[in-house]
């Protein structure tokens, strides 16, 4: 099961996002940094024009996700504006999303 916490515009979203970086970092290393544990970022605008910032956590990082204040159960984002926070690139994407192809495949 994915999980997800929206941490709102993209200026209030730094520090938290750096904060569960941080902590999760120590949990990665502690598991043996595992192609499948990761944790995604995605940004969108909304129609006012505000950037909106969501956390993804993989299946494999829920147990972490878990600690987190405010995160929730969540759809398996999808590829569009996904940016890797923590993990193993490409290795995380190819483990997680089938349909991901590197940029000198597309």
């Amino acid at each position: 099961m994915w999980y997800g916490k929206f941490l709102g515009n993209g200026a209030a979203a730094l520090k938290p996002t750096l904060e569960i970086q941080q902590k999760f970092l120590l949990a990665f290393a502690a598991a043996g940094q595992p192609d499948d544990m990761a944790i995604f970022s995605k940004s969108g605008i909304t129609d006012a024009g505000d950037s909106e910032v969501t956390l993804y956590f993989s299946p494999a990082a829920a147990s972490f996700a878990k600690t987190i204040q405010g995160v929730a159960p969540s759809e398996k984002p999808t590829l569009e504006n996904l940016g890797l926070l923590v993990g193993n690139s490409p290795a995380a994407f190819r483990a997680l999303f089938s349909e991901w192809r590197p940029r000198s495949e597309r």
